[in-house]
């Protein structure tokens, strides 16, 4: 196991929207957790991207990171994930340019293919393209950002399309970061995703799924595919370095009262997820008591969760962790609350 580094936490938006919020109040709460998160130290913000969901309302990350980008100065602003498949390649190209821009080089492109059914249907992408879409897309949005010009012809893009005007395409703005902004590749559990991501020497973001073993034997899945592909050993730490796994986190003065404030919300998202077994997306159902015995989310006391992170850290050796303080949409007070807890008296322990 290598030395770990200093540990990095990031926050995590999805824009629930529960009974009990208007989508109004949704928008502006996700916005005011990152600027808060900027102003106590977090390292990054990551937005996830859904549409036809009420536990999503977000359908392209880029409209949230432009108005962070905007009005935060140092928190890194990733997308979690942009999905490829629905997007066009050259917009999603000239989209995140302009944020890294905008955020004077604090993009983090994180990259997904795209799960739920009703999405690929809702904008008519067949899902049997998915893969193929995914590749091309990412491969001109490469292309855009090393070259700052796009010609590029593939079974499902062709960028330009056939015209008298122009054979390629410019890039503008181009990309502040070069030669492109850091790419991380979200992985829900799978192990394909992760070896691809290995491969090409990206570093990625875990989801909530795995438990610290399959965290522990995910990273030297990812050690190991990328020392084939013959990255070395530094880029390969560093990249784990830069890693995290995804965790929904609640902080109060007791892990009783921590408990208390975060069921409601929690379990109207996760009976949300429930749902999803029905349109083919598998989730299993518990109890309350079993997430929190599975530690699928953590609460407690600052002390508490300093130790939970510290032995989290070690045993998996991932440098770090996307806290979402606000998963089913919880009271806007309470998060903010949960945050500077996590800020003043979590991180100095670690």
């Amino acid at each position: 196991m290598s030395t770990m580094t200093t540990p990095h936490y990031g926050i995590f938006s999805l824009s629930n929207v529960p009974p009990w919020n208007t989508h109004n109040e949704v928008v502006h709460k996700a916005l005011e957790q990152i600027q808060h998160a900027d102003r106590l130290g977090f390292e990054e913000a990551w937005v996830a991207e859904h549409n036809g969901r009420r536990y999503g309302i977000l359908a392209s990350a880029q409209l949230l990171l432009a108005a962070a980008a905007a009005s935060t100065t140092r928190i890194r602003l990733g997308s979690g994930v942009s999905r490829l498949p629905m997007h066009h390649p050259l917009r999603l190209a000239e989209d995140y340019a302009y944020v890294d821009q905008l955020s004077d080089g604090r993009l983090n492109f994180g990259i997904g293919k795209a799960y739920d059914r009703l999405e690929f249907q809702a904008y008519g992408i067949p899902e049997s393209e998915r893969d193929e879409r995914y590749e091309e897309v990412f491969d001109i949005v490469m292309q855009a950002w090393k070259t700052g010009k796009v010609k590029y012809k593939g079974k499902h893009y062709q960028v330009p399309a056939e015209g008298e005007v122009a054979d390629e395409i410019e890039l503008f703005p181009e990309v502040l970061q070069k030669p492109t902004p850091p790419v991380f590749v979200m992985v829900s559990s799978s192990e394909e995703s992760l070896r691809s991501a290995a491969q090409r020497g990206f570093s990625f973001v875990l989801g909530q799924r795995p438990s610290r073993d399959d965290v522990r034997r995910l990273v030297t899945v990812y050690r190991e595919a990328a020392r084939e592909a013959g990255h070395s050993f530094d880029t390969i730490d560093e990249n784990i370095a830069r890693a995290g796994q995804l965790k929904a986190i609640h902080i109060a003065d007791t892990f009783e009262q921590a408990k208390k404030e975060y069921e409601e919300g929690y379990m109207w998202y996760v009976g949300l997820l429930s749902n999803r077994a029905k349109v083919g997306l598998g989730i299993d159902e518990l109890t309350y008591d079993e997430y929190i015995e599975r530690k699928t989310l953590l609460l407690g006391s600052p002390d508490q969760i300093a130790e939970e992170l510290a032995s989290f850290h070690s045993y998996t050796g991932l440098g770090g962790m996307v806290a979402w303080f606000d998963a089913g949409s919880q009271p806007q007070e309470q998060v903010l609350r949960s945050m500077t807890a996590f800020a003043e008296k979590v991180r100095p322990q670690l």
